[in-house]
């Protein structure tokens, strides 16, 4: 088995190319970017990706560091579907990463802001307070990975509650006790 981290930017992980002998490769921003660098990995010949990087939470503290178990996406179709599913795509609401964790991720093209709450819609909302964290890449990352029967695991460390102006911070500090963990498992 061949292992590859993904991770979006590079200030997530002060700019570090390996852990424990394998590749980190530096996706870009948003679930586009995030499936043309899964993508990129499986060309390579990656049959385990890992994603780590930073998320938010409305439900854990700074710092805490998760373990996906569940990963949902921000998708609205209606009235072709509900909302969170796909037009025209037999796949569940969900992509099972680890079906020992109850952490939940959910996926979105937007950076949440907490001082901006009128520009997302109900369902937005409802996703950002019920799942445990939330980012802009996993759930690309894991229907790539799905679609190539590739393993995906992720790690992510909160790195704010929807204030941006905590994120580099708190991004820094959290990466390290993330690399530290993978380097010593």
């Amino acid at each position: 088995m061949s292992k590859g981290f993904i991770v979006a930017v590079k200030e997530e992980t002060d700019s570090i190319e390996e852990i424990n002998g394998c590749p980190v490769y530096y996706c870009g921003v948003g679930k586009v970017n995030a499936a043309i660098g899964a993508n990129e990995l499986i060309k390579r010949g990656i049959t385990e990706i890992i994603n780590i990087g930073s998320c938010g939470s409305t439900k854990h503290k700074l710092g805490d560091i998760i373990k996906v178990g569940k990963v949902f996406q921000d998708i609205d179709c209606s009235p072709i579907c509900e909302y969170g599913l796909t037009a025209f795509d037999t796949a569940e609401a969900f992509i099972l990463l680890d079906e020992n964790s109850s952490h939940t991720c959910f996926s979105t093209d937007y950076f949440y802001d907490h001082t901006q709450i009128s520009k997302y819609s109900p369902h937005y909302l409802n996703m950002i307070n019920n799942s445990s964290i939330f980012d802009m890449e996993l759930f690309a990352i894991a229907k790539t990975c799905q679609r190539n029967q590739v393993k995906t695991i992720a790690y992510k460390w909160v790195s704010d509650d929807g204030d941006f102006s905590k994120w580099m911070e708190n991004c820094r500090i959290s990466s390290k006790k993330v690399i530290e963990m993978l380097t010593n498992s």
